[in-house]
């Protein structure tokens, strides 16, 4: 990001302080330290944390209308969804790693299924509370798959949505989108009839056709047909804490086999998830325990029928686990104080491929068991100093018939440090390992790739393993331009070194073979920035990410880094009239250093988007909200690396809710 950029940052907000002082007196700035346990397994603040993690609120989810998780992360740093823009296809993509190099949580249900170019994010996303991104290798605490970072959602709970001194609600929202022709409605109801008890139950559906590029063509087999319901209970006593949570989702359409491609072999497909989980929480008030058990099912089940063939295809995966981990605190001395975390997780993924009735070689049948404990000491010293040692120990075991059985062990180090220099200024470093073990489909995959071109399976692979070094600072100033607003700049750098990457090649084309192999060493180098400022009236923010990714032994540059992105956000608020207005430009610089010769690598482009948020204090209207937005204003036609479908042109939103 250049100096410019940053300069010409500040004047706007320093520019818009000098309409804020008639604003003073109305509401603080709070969505700028918003809470989060996913880096470090206890509670901080996103900008306190001695890690690079970001939060997205319920407000900015609101905002973004979403048709799927992309609209949700824009402007998030190190952090991009590829496959798109089929909703079904896409899967984050953090620090240049996607697939099952990200781990997937949503209340606290792992989401491992991943299949060729199937996709990974099944949820609607309108009835998310909060998206957090942990960015960088997170095996310590997450196991087995957190070489890029995790990503962990939360659903809405009743207390999110109650006013104060109600008990019960509901709430009716509909909505259109004018590029596909989208369409949604949703009705939840929720409330609090008695004191500790929490209930809530959510039916969403959502409607549309294909999407245009700016061109005005179709991006085709992009429709949707989808049908989603929440249901959460939990109840709170003295201290314990339980849970209920059940969620599915549905989606009807018609798309190709490889779904992020531009395939031809088209299939009528269904996509289903459906998940449960019982969490369970204690809290002694009296530091030894702060204990969560999340135990936990998640059902994964796609089928396709191909047009034209009639060939039935249906690939499934099942995921049980438990999840446990408390924490005890105690204080050493007047000068320093213990946080130590510890616990253990189990989960078995058993996924079963099946092609007209017989197995199905290209989704091998195959079970893999994980276990993970770990342990994480968090010392405070003199109030300003935070180290933080950590150790994690997993095995996983995997069979499939006919094949030998595999299994390993790996020991995951942690050691992050932060340093409160001055009341505005932290300081933070830290050295993580994570490792990756084979999945089951690269293991045993088997049959027809594409044409003639056969799979071979590599029974000899071996885990991949990440050692990353990261250091940063994180300023924060309150009262900057005007009393009550705030200015928060976090930034990192980083270098991961990744030790046998698993990587697909393809000899031969059409007739020849396809395997996957370790790649000895690869190294992927990046920078980050988040600027947030906050005043009674003006909001801005802004991010950039920076990332270079090698393969050190053959010298070529990695296939799947990301573009470099800078996005920069501004707005308006009027308190007295309940209406806020902002504008987003996102300028991607393109992709030339990539090694995959088989995705365009698309230039620079600049992108505009438009949203205004309108909330009456009026009580004759109280309830109710409207969001309207414009996607890509100006209509440019583009692609983001390594999509190889053109992304949306201008898209019209309107959203409005009513609560009762």
């Amino acid at each position: 990001m250049s100096t410019t950029a940053l300069v010409g940052f500040l004047l706007m907000a320093a520019t818009a302080a000098q309409a804020q002082n008639a604003e003073d007196e109305k509401g603080a700035v709070t969505s700028l330290d918003a809470m989060t346990v996913t880096a470090t397994r206890t509670e901080k603040s996103a900008i306190e944390a001695p890690a690079s993690v970001s939060v997205v609120d319920r407000e900015s989810i609101l905002q973004a209308q979403p048709q799927s998780l992309d609209d949700v992360l824009k402007g998030v740093p190190g952090v991009q969804m590829s496959g798109g823009p089929r909703n079904t296809a896409e899967q984050p993509n953090i620090r240049g790693f996607s697939d099952e190099r990200v781990v997937v949580i949503t209340d606290g249900v792992r989401k491992n299924f991943q299949s060729g170019h199937r996709g990974r994010t099944f949820l609607d996303p309108t009835l998310l509370k909060s998206v957090d991104v942990l960015r960088g290798p997170s095996s310590m605490l997450y196991g087995s798959g957190a070489l890029g970072g995790v990503l962990a959602m939360e659903t809405i709970d009743a207390s999110d949505l109650l006013r104060p001194g109600e008990k019960v609600g509901l709430r009716t929202t509909i909505g259109g989108q004018s590029n596909n022709g989208y369409k949604s409605a949703n009705v939840t109801a929720f409330g609090t009839p008695l004191d500790g008890v929490d209930l809530l139950f959510s039916a969403s559906r959502h409607n549309s056709g294909n999407y245009e590029d700016g061109d005005g063509q179709d991006i085709p087999y992009s429709a949707d047909d989808i049908g989603s319901a929440l249901a959460k209970g939990s109840v709170e006593h003295e201290g314990h804490s339980v849970e209920l949570n059940l969620q599915l989702f549905r989606d009807d359409h018609e798309i190709p086999t490889a779904a992020n491609t531009n395939g031809t072999v088209i299939a009528d497909r269904v996509t289903r998830e459906e998940s449960g989980s019982l969490r369970y929480g204690f809290d002694d008030q009296e530091g030894l325990l702060d204990l969560t058990v999340t135990a936990y099912t998640n059902n994964t089940f796609i089928r396709e029928i191909v047009q034209g063939t009639g060939r039935h295809d249906v690939t499934q995966l099942d995921t049980i686990g438990i999840d446990v981990a408390n924490t005890s605190r105690a204080t050493l001395s007047d000068d320093a104080k213990l946080a130590l975390t510890y616990g253990l997780e189990l989960y078995q993924d058993d996924q079963e491929g099946v092609r007209n009735d017989a197995p199905r070689q290209q989704y091998p049948n195959a079970t893999q068991i994980t276990q993970g404990y770990f342990a994480q000491a968090e010392f405070t010293l003199w109030d300003d100093l935070t180290v933080i040692p950590g150790l994690r120990y997993d095995t996983y075991d995997q069979e499939a018939t006919g094949a030998e059985d595999v299994g390993d062990s790996k020991l995951s180090k942690k050691l992050a440090v932060s340093y409160q220099a001055t009341d505005w200024l932290m300081l933070f470093g830290s050295y993580a390992e994570a490792f990756r073990a084979p999945s089951l489909t690269e293991l045993y995959v088997g049959g027809t790739h594409f044409v003639f071109n056969t799979f071979v399976p590599n029974p000899d692979l071996k885990p991949e393993f990440a050692k990353n070094k990261e250091v940063g600072a994180a300023l924060s100033f309150d009262d900057v331009f005007t009393q009550r607003d705030g200015l928060r700049i976090k930034g990192a750098v980083f270098q991961n070194d990744v030790e046998d990457l698993i990587e697909q090649s393809v000899q031969g084309g059409a007739f020849g073979t396809t395997t996957t192999d370790n790649v000895p060493e690869a190294r992927i180098r990046g920078a980050e920035l988040e600027i947030q400022y906050e005043g009674p009236m003006f909001f801005s923010g802004l991010s950039a990410t920076r990332m270079r990714g090698d393969d050190l032994t053959q010298g070529d540059a990695l296939a799947d880094i990301p573009e470099d992105l800078v996005t920069l956000t501004a707005g308006l608020r009027f308190a007295e009239t309940g209406l806020s207005a902002g504008w987003r430009s996102m300028l991607y610089f393109g992709q030339k250093r990539s090694s995959n010769t088989g995705t365009p690598h698309p230039g620079k482009k600049l992108i505009h988007d438009l949203f205004v948020t309108y909330t009456p204090n009026d009580p004759a209207l109280d309830g109710l909200r409207v969001d309207f937005g414009i996607d890509n204003v100006f209509d440019k036609t583009y692609r983001r690396y390594p999509s190889e479908l053109n992304e949306v042109g201008r898209n019209a939103k309107l959203t409005a809710s009513l609560q009762f």
